[in-house]
């Protein structure tokens, strides 16, 4: 379970740290922090529906990404360690 932990972890650091660089992602990042649980779940149901007859690599990224990002508080976590990353520069 560490190790998970530890993958999740540095998965949402990538992102955080992807934020720095690209306003896009964290304007996806901001929105979906201020989602409601019943608007993140819709939120997720539509991505999953459009990403099952995507299946380039560049989709499956996104993919990943979305349901990183719409799983459990991470949005929240992203938007913590890509504040403390701004903080400490």
């Amino acid at each position: 379970m560490e190790e998970i932990s530890e993958v999740l972890s540095e998965e949402l650091k990538i992102i955080a740290e992807a934020c720095i660089n690209d306003d896009r992602i964290l304007e996806i990042v901001t929105s979906i922090s201020k989602m409601s649980e019943t608007e993140r779940d819709n939120f997720k149901s539509k991505i999953t529906s459009y990403f099952m007859k995507k299946n380039s690599k560049e989709d499956m990224e996104a993919y990943k990404f979305y349901k990183l990002i719409l799983e459990n508080s991470n949005a929240h976590k992203v938007i913590e360690l890509y504040t403390k990353i701004v903080s400490s520069k």
